[in-house]
């Protein structure tokens, strides 16, 4: 029986914990999640997640047969097989944290494997082919390859300068979005626009795509990892170099502090030019992903489809990516981003040395992170003097007339999921049967830019109804499907303006208190539909305990909050 940890956070950012037990995964967790700060920027302790994760299964660290970490440190060097620098182990894992207790050494798997194999080892499929595209990992940016019963093959890797994530992520800012964390704003900003910039430095190929920025700047090679952050920001400016003289100069959104409103405040909407150029690189990254995506196809003998990689976050691409690359079935990672890495670099591992369950599942739950039953939030309530009405499972009911009020609602319930969707179990949720409730979310509650799509939950069978055409993948709110008329008739607040939605069909086998609040509320509508989008607000990672919940429940405009079995209002509050 091998206990193996894996480890997120590579290039700090999105640092992760998942451990694993025989081949198949107890328990996974963000850093973030636990230590308040989103993406957990800036570092690559592991510390807070790691001990959850070995507190869950009543393990301790030196019980522990392998840590593993998703890059390889001695690049551009090739890959050894483990590392045993302890000023490394230490920024992974604080000894203070374990008893004192420190690894000897880390395995390693490089990092576009540990990306495929989050995918592949988590779909179910016996046979896949395998597609990766993220900004930037061990010198490899974008990867194919196929997935077997002998585990990962790559035929064609990217090197670091055809960087399609760091081309999306100069996009971003160009438009004045932020960084390659607010990628998904120019994503559902591209709805709004039209593609009618030529980005000729980004040509698609018969086998791929190639990105030439000659005509833009000097050519700079990276040499060495030491020169990794040198040549990032070479790559961006000549890359904002191109696009202001395609679409001009960069815009900088022009934001201040309003203590009145004790928040940022400035100009959230946008212009046609950045719209338009929003829609332009998202037209631009979907043909090259096609033109990857089909390549992976044709050299597996599988025609299903695994993707992973931070730009496999990229809802809308991964629809064109269904509905185009002719895949018969796909998986896409639900922490697709390097914190998903963990769970990659723990489970490869677990293949080489012969530790694999002899069938392999597919992830349907993405909830493998802490949960609290009803005596622990109790003991929370108590310890803050809040009253709450308690329910049990009976909550859905009177949550469901909430919900068919008009009334936002907080919603956490049972193990904190994976990844940046919520998905009924730390979320906040509305009636979508009008986009006043949309606007109430983005506006207010989540206090971001209006323009912000919103994602549906609904019951399994409501599909046909609401989703226009095959329905692929939709455990995860990951892929986006043409919205059907009664969709855009009967629940617009879910609906982008580029005629999609991102549906999460939830199964009462996953999700059964999720599934009953839904059916409840199907009840008092005749809609078997929720407006589901997490539960945080823009500043900070999406809540874990019921401290958290707590905490952003008063600090903002939520109506209730579902806590458990317990049912707050904000004339709880002591």
């Amino acid at each position: 029986m091998a206990l193996i940890l894996g480890l997120g956070g590579a290039y700090k950012h999105d640092s992760s914990a998942c451990l694993v037990r025989d081949g198949r995964i107890v328990a996974f967790a963000e850093e973030e999640r636990f230590g308040r700060v989103k993406h957990n920027r800036g570092s690559r302790s592991c510390s807070l997640s790691a001990a959850w994760c070995l507190s869950r299964a009543g393990v301790r660290l030196p019980d522990v047969e392998a840590v593993v970490i998703a890059f390889n440190p001695h690049w551009p060097d090739p890959a050894h097989d483990s590392v045993d620098d302890p000023d490394l182990i230490a920024a992974y894992l604080d000894p203070r944290h374990f008893g004192g207790h420190r690894p000897q050494r880390l395995e390693i798997v490089e990092h576009h494997l540990a990306h495929a194999a989050s995918a592949f080892y988590c779909s179910g499929f016996d046979e896949a082919a395998v597609l990766v595209v993220d900004g930037y990992g061990d010198g490899v940016t974008t990867s194919i390859g196929h997935g077997g019963p002998r585990g990962i093959t790559f035929t064609r890797q990217y090197p670091y300068d055809q960087s399609l994530g760091w081309f999306y992520e100069a996009v971003t800012r160009h438009i004045g979005l932020g960084d390659f964390t607010s990628a998904g704003k120019t994503m559902g900003l591209a709805g709004y626009g039209e593609p009618r910039y030529d980005l000729e430095f980004l040509r698609t190929t018969a086998d791929g795509y190639e990105i030439d920025l000659t005509r833009h700047g000097p050519r700079t090679a990276l040499t060495d990892g030491r020169g990794l952050a040198e040549f990032y920001h070479h790559y961006l400016r000549t890359c904002s170099a191109a696009l202001t003289g395609l679409a001009g100069p960069a815009h900088r959104v022009d934001q201040h502090y309003d203590p009145a409103a004790g928040r940022m405040t400035g100009t959230p909407g946008f212009t046609r030019g950045q719209a338009d150029l929003a829609a332009s690189a998202q037209l631009a990254l979907e043909r090259s992903l096609s033109a990857l995506a089909r390549q992976a196809l044709a050299g597996s003998p599988s025609r299903r489809l695994c993707v992973a990689g931070g730009v496999g976050l990229n809802c809308s691409a991964n629809g064109m990516l269904w509905r185009t690359a002719g895949a018969t079935d796909m998986f896409v990672q639900p922490a697709a981003g390097d914190a998903g890495c963990a769970i990659g670099a723990a489970l490869e591992h677990a293949r080489r040395i012969g530790d694999q369950p002899d069938a392999r599942t597919r992830l349907t739950c993405a909830g493998l992170g802490p949960g609290f039953d009803d005596t622990a939030i109790q003991d929370t309530l108590n310890t803050y003097g809040i009253t709450a009405t308690e329910y049990g499972d009976d909550i859905t009911s009177p949550v469901a007339k909430h919900l068919a009020a008009g009334r936002t609602v907080g919603w956490f319930q049972n193990g904190m999921e994976g990844g940046p969707r919520a998905l009924g179990h730390r979320s906040i949720l509305a009636d979508p049967r009008t986009t006043a409730s949309r606007d109430q979310i983005n506006s207010v509650v989540k206090r971001r830019e209006m323009w912000r799509p919103l994602a549906p939950s609904m019951l399994a069978d409501a599909a046909g109804e609401y989703v226009d055409g095959l329905v692929g993948p939709a455990d995860f709110m990951i892929v986006a499907y043409r919205a059907s008329a009664a969709a855009h008739s009967r629940i617009p607040a879910t609906v982008h303006v580029d005629g999609t939605l991102r549906p999460q069909l939830v199964d009462p086998a996953n999700h059964p208190r999720y599934a009953r609040l839904i059916a409840d509320f199907a009840a008092e509508t005749g809609v078997p539909v929720l407006l589901n989008t997490s539960f945080n607000h823009e500043a900070e990672p999406i809540v874990c305990t019921p401290t958290d919940a707590l905490r952003t429940f008063f600090a903002g405009p939520l109506d209730v909050l579902a806590l458990g079995g317990h049912l707050v209002s904000k004339s709880g509050r002591p």
